[in-house]
């Protein structure tokens, strides 16, 4: 008996290495494709039952501490949003007070006559 390796594609071929030759341009031929839909249909199920739980899971909660939920999350989003405006207003500030920075620095190089001919006239 021959032994034969298989190997499993990114598309959940099995290619056969070993045995006899299948030829050219056979890549496309999946003999067990009833067996990929099927393990594909398994997974979409499992999938979908996850859904199912988390579904029923949120009626519970929200069916038993509907309110709590509620008065927790505003809490939650009226402090971000607390957060929010304030970073926003330092932000403003900060580059208001840069771009007030930079006329100082244009004034001092205007007093000073700028970066040319200081030195050439005092010496």
């Amino acid at each position: 008996m021959a032994d034969e390796q298989h190997c499993e594609d990114e598309h959940g071929h099995d290619d056969d290495h070993g045995g006899g030759g299948g030829g050219g341009n056979t890549d496309f031929l999946d003999l067990e494709i009833s067996k990929v839909l099927y393990s594909e249909a398994e997974g979409v199920t499992r999938e979908a039952f996850r859904e199912l739980l988390k579904d029923a899971a949120k009626r519970q909660w929200q069916a038993r501490f509907g309110d709590q939920i509620d008065a927790l999350a505003k809490l939650a989003v009226d402090e971000l949003l607390a957060d929010v405006t304030t970073n926003l207003e330092i932000e403003a500030k900060i580059a208001a007070r840069q771009a007030a920075r930079e006329g100082v620095d244009a004034k001092v190089s205007a007093l000073l006559g700028g970066d040319s001919g200081s030195d050439a006239d005092g010496e």
